[in-house]
């Protein structure tokens, strides 16, 4: 949430209608949406059987996100004033000096729990006699400590850029005495780096090696099996018990590589998921104050796809563990009255 395209009293006046589009009808309804698919998520994972490692990186994704929503709300009615609108003090200061520091907070911390969870997921794929080393509760608590400190101070100088005046009534506006500065560049190169495109890269890379590493073991996998049971049907003298159980086999088989395909396939609109929503938003962060429409335009839309990632990133996750999945399923579905 970078605040790239706030409204300021410059704003090209063809520029207005598409942001009251954006702020006051788009993102509420992607808003809605990430708030309800959150909760979701938030009491799938609770009535899940995980153990309470994968719960810890489950819930903290969620709450954060979840989190997120709750305090972007504030926010899309700020981004949807007019740039004179007016405010009392507190609410002025808010929207000034906490509410960034918060909004960016929550979207990094989000993005690190996810690589914390990518980087599990690669070491159990590529070694998994090291996985069993490093996938204790103690870790999982410290990763999460780190990443929480970590990504508050990677945001905290985002005080600096917003500045509350008073002519007539309480507003708030970019302050380009800091924002022009040097040392200002310099603090938002590094940190949309450490936030953003560092994160970004890592879990785009070690989620494709996961991608094809599990695809090649899945297909062995297959190729085994399918062997197997084609060995003991030509050896098995045919009969309807031996005839049943081969076929029963064959169905495990197949629900078993439907479950795997989905979870490539989730996996893969992971990595399309951070691509396309999260490095966006870094760039957006890199760009000037906007002096003409394409700038305008783009914030808008970035900031639409970061908020759309935040929403959807929880369920993505929860849909990948095969347990939570057929929970969903029968809750969905109404087959199973205790969830």
């Amino acid at each position: 949430m970078n605040n790239s395209s706030c409204s300021s009293v410059d704003e090209p006046p063809d520029v207005a209608g598409l942001r009251h589009l954006t702020y006051a009808i788009i993102m509420p309804v992607i808003l809605a949406f990430g708030m309800l698919f959150n909760t979701f998520s938030l009491v799938a994972a609770a009535r899940s059987n995980l153990n309470s490692i994968a719960l810890s990186y489950l819930f903290a994704i969620i709450l954060s996100n979840l989190s997120l929503m709750i305090l972007a709300v504030p926010w899309l009615m700020h981004r949807a004033s007019q740039s004179d609108q007016c405010y009392s003090h507190a609410t002025a200061f808010y929207h000034a000096n906490i509410e960034p520091i918060l909004l960016n907070w929550l979207a990094t911390f989000s993005t690190y729990v996810l690589l914390c969870m990518s980087i599990e997921r690669f070491v159990s794929v590529i070694q998994p006699s090291l996985f069993h080393r490093i996938h204790v509760l103690s870790r999982a608590v410290l990763a999460l400590a780190t990443s929480l400190c970590m990504c508050l101070i990677f945001h905290l100088p985002t005080y600096l850029k917003w500045s509350i005046t008073c002519p007539d009534c309480w507003s708030v506006t970019i302050e380009k005495d800091v924002t022009s500065t040097t040392l200002w560049w310099i603090y938002i190169y590094t940190s949309q780096t450490m936030a953003r495109f560092a994160p970004c890269a890592a879990l785009v890379l070690l989620n494709i090696i996961t991608i094809f590493k599990y695809r090649r073991i899945i297909n062995k996998r297959s190729r085994m099996t399918t062997n197997a049971v084609s060995a003991s049907q030509t050896n098995t003298p045919s009969n309807s018990t031996n005839n049943l159980s081969i076929v029963k086999k064959k169905i495990v088989l197949s629900a078993s590589s439907q479950d795997e395909k989905r979870q490539l396939k989730l996996l893969s609109g992971l990595v399309c998921l951070v691509a396309v929503c999260i490095v966006p938003a870094g760039v957006a962060a890199l760009l000037p104050h906007p002096d003409g429409n394409e700038h305008y335009v783009f914030g808008f839309v970035v900031e639409a796809l970061e908020l759309f990632h935040h929403s959807v990133i929880s369920l993505v996750i929860c849909m990948c563990n095969n347990d939570i999945h057929r929970r969903v399923r029968k809750m969905i579905t109404c087959n199973s009255v205790s969830f």
